[in-house]
Parts: C-alpha cells; structure tokens; sequence
C-alpha cells in the first residue's frame, strides 16, 4: 500500500511539474505571436520516450484563416541537413558505401583535380572545410536590368524548362550543371576555425543516387516510409494539399511569389525542391519519432533502422581540435555557451546534439536526458528581416524551462 501510494504520489508530482511547464510554454508563445515573431507554431517535447508536450498555436498565416493543427507541414530548411542529408549518409556508412576519410572526388568525378574534390567528406561534414558559406545560385539567372537571361527561366512549362519553381516560372532542366560549376570554382577561407556552409550538401543527393542506384527523394522518403511517418518528405503538393502546408516568405526578388508548397531555399528550389542543404518538409510529431529512434539505438518497434555505433559516431564525433565542436552533420554545443550565438539551452548536456533552420525551426536530442525538443515554425513570414524569433530568443527560452521544469540539473 505504502509503495503505491509513493507511485501516485511520484505521478502527480510529474503532472504537476508538466502542467506548469505547458503553461510556461503557452506563455512563452501567446506572447511570441503577439509580437509577430511568427503566426504559429508546433511544439513537441519527448522525456523518457513519452510525449509531455504535443502543442499547436496560432495559424498558418497572420490572416487567421487556418489554425495550425498537429498535421501542419512546414518547411524544415536546413533541418534538412541532419534529417536528410546525414541520415541518407549514415546509412551509406553503415552498408560499407561511405568512406569519411574520402575526398569528395572519390564519389563525384565531376571535381576532380579540384580543391572542392579534394576535401574529406567528414571535413565537409563538420564544417571545417574553409568553402564558402553559400552561393546565390538565383543571382546568374538574372541580367543587371533584372530580366531573365536566356536559357535560365520560362514563364511556362516547356520540354527544356522542367524545373517548377512557381506555377508560373519554370528552371531550365540542366541548372543543375550551373550550380556545381559555382561550386566548383568557389574560393575558400583559410582559417583553423569552423565555417558554416550547405554547399556540400547539396551534392550529396549525386552521392546516394551514385552509391545506391536510388533518387536521393525516393532513398529518403522510403526510409521515413518504412518508420510509418509519412509527413516527412520533399516536395510536399505531391501528397498534400496547400491548407496542410505552411507557407513561407513573400519572395519579391527570385521567384516574385508567395512561397507556399516549394521550398524556402532559392538553391534547393533549383534543384528541383530536392537537395540535402533544404527541402524537407515536416510536421513536428514526425520530427520528433525521428529522433527518438536515435535514442532507442536505431529501432522502432523493435525495428531496426539505424546501427547505434553509426549513431554514435555521427553524433558525437571527438575532435581532436577544441574549436571543432560539431558532430558530422549535426550541431553540439559549443566550448563557451553564448546565448546571443546559440539557440540551444544552457543546460545542454555535451552529449546533446541537433540543428536550427531559417524559417524558424529547431530540434535537439539530449541523450544524458532522454529528452527531445522540437519547435516550428514560420517566422520568414511574410519577410526573412523578421528576426523577433531571435530577439526574444524564444526557442531557447523554451528549452531552458524544459530543462527547468523536467530534468535536475547538475
């Protein structure tokens, strides 16, 4: 009787501890919309496998048409990366296709005798190549006058203008040579430091369609198939309707168009709405089964999906240098905690990983904690100036009371 009641007791405690949580969060958030950092958003919180909190706010668009429900797809951006992109490579590794002490070159002969192809895919990976940032791939399709140079963009569908990047503008279907040309004669900075930059990841769909004889789309999305999650997936108007799907930025410089079922990412958009640097799409509920297969080792009901040695390494990576602090393709905290530089909390353990996204999303996985975090949103709606999601620091706001709220902290 006595070890019962400890067990109720214990479970209201827990409720307790929950609810005050979620009211925080609600907070946190009415307040956030109010300021129009974003119009909506979703939250999900998993501790020890189970949801604490699986929250919807605010609508689709400051119009207050449509509400934001838990099968509200956004654009993941460069969530991609990790989700995609270091997932697809993971897999790679672990049915022996992947070598990450590999150049570049030894898997696209495209960049031979190149210093692009001469980089290690696991230098690539960590962000301490020294290549560029990014590239405006959007910028050659343009004449200083701002028309369109030939051979670039179609106000309609043509047998050589296949690329949809609106329903009324169209990309040249060999772009893509352009891209890797760009990339390929990019300049890079030579510095012992970290450099963030998506450029490899955007070749690394040619990887796994050359490794596996699959488009990198179908090897993705068949993976999140196989774990019944079928919200995550490029491309998202193959599948669902626009009301399901978020929109985004009002582009009034590339496309000229409301962003709403394509992909944010002007060079993604390029790449016919499929690369590893963006392009994903997802609901939050999805994410977040994503990850917690990571903490059960690799299995989904008692599926396995992933080696955990391959999780492991890919996560936490040791770095022989300190100032290398990311995983392979994914972000860990850093060596000096910067709340203006981080958008995790505080409390992270450095076993935690994750990644941000420019539209306004976020995901990290503490495995001291058992604990995920998941957050949503469109904040580059209507316009990328509205940086309030940072100037309130909400997502990090949000997981220091997670920490605070759930866990005891060392």
């Amino acid at each position: 009787m006595f070890k019962i009641l400890i067990f109720l007791l214990s479970i209201n405690s827990f409720d307790s501890k929950k609810n005050k949580l979620i009211n925080k969060i609600d907070s946190i958030i009415e307040y956030s919309i109010k300021e129009k950092a974003f119009p909506g958003a979703q939250i999900i919180v998993l501790k020890d496998g189970e949801e604490v909190v699986n929250k919807n706010y605010g609508y689709h668009t400051y119009d207050s048409v449509i509400k934001v429900n838990q099968n509200s797809i956004y654009d993941l951006a460069s969530i991609t990366k990790p989700t995609a992109g270091a997932i697809a490579l993971m897999k790679l590794y672990e049915n022996n296709l992947l070598d990450l002490n590999k150049p570049l070159s030894h898997y696209i002969n495209f960049f031979n005798n190149t210093r692009v192809g001469d980089v290690l895919i696991k230098n690539y990976l960590q962000h301490i190549s020294g290549i560029r940032s990014w590239i405006p791939f959007h910028s050659t399709t343009k004449k200083e006058n701002g028309k369109y140079k030939r051979k670039t963009l179609s106000y309609k569908p043509k047998k050589r203008y296949n690329i949809k990047l609106t329903d009324s503008l169209y990309l040249f279907k060999n772009y893509k040579k352009e891209i890797y040309n760009q990339i390929k004669e990019t300049y890079f900075i030579d510095s012992d430091t970290v450099l963030y930059s998506g450029l490899f990841f955007y070749l690394i769909p040619e990887i796994v369609e050359i490794q596996t004889n699959q488009s990198f789309d179908e090897y993705v999305e068949n993976l999140f198939s196989s774990m019944n999650l079928d919200s995550i997936l490029f491309n998202p108007t193959k599948k669902f309707d626009l009301e399901t799907i978020v929109p985004t930025e009002s582009d009034n410089f590339f496309r000229n168009f409301q962003i709403h079922g394509f992909v944010h990412d002007e060079g993604a958009a390029m790449m016919d709405g499929i690369s590893a640097n963006a392009g994903l799409f997802s609901n939050a509920s999805n994410l977040s089964k994503v990850y917690q297969m990571f903490l059960e080792n690799g299995y989904v009901n008692s599926k396995k999906y992933l080696d955990k040695n391959v999780i492991n390494l890919f996560t936490q990576y040791n770095n022989e240098n300190e100032k290398f602090y990311r995983g392979l393709g994914f972000d860990k905290p850093k060596p000096i905690y910067d709340i203006d530089k981080c958008t995790y909390s505080k409390y992270s353990s450095d076993l935690s990983f994750g990644h941000s996204g420019y539209t306004g999303t976020f995901f990290w996985v503490d495995p001291k904690y058992n604990l995920i975090y998941v957050f949503l949103s469109n904040r580059v709606y209507d316009s990328r100036e509205n940086r309030k999601i940072y100037d309130l620091n909400v997502r990090t706001n949000i997981h220091d009371i997670i920490y605070e709220n759930l866990i005891e902290i060392d």
